[in-house]
């Protein structure tokens, strides 16, 4: 029987992050402080899904924007 699992993170940038960030927005180039506090959120999931040998058989990733720049990260799915 498949069993239905979620896990949450929730990550945040620092002030540096947060000024280069502004700085390229302004710039036109990607936001690469932000893209890598998220790969960070979801390559922590991944540990935790690993040392607990947990597989799945689908998963989602719901990313929400909090306040003052903070992601909440969010895999859910089903186990094989």
């Amino acid at each position: 029987m498949n069993k239905m699992i979620y896990v949450t993170k929730t990550v945040s940038k620092s002030f540096i992050t947060d000024f280069i960030a502004k700085f390229q927005n302004l710039v036109g180039n990607n936001l690469t402080g932000y893209e890598k506090m998220t790969q960070e959120g979801i390559n922590q999931i991944q540990e935790k899904l690993k040392e607990n040998k947990i597989k799945l058989k689908w998963y989602r990733y719901e990313i929400t924007q909090l306040t003052n720049g903070a992601l909440s990260i969010t895999l859910y799915g089903d186990t094989i």
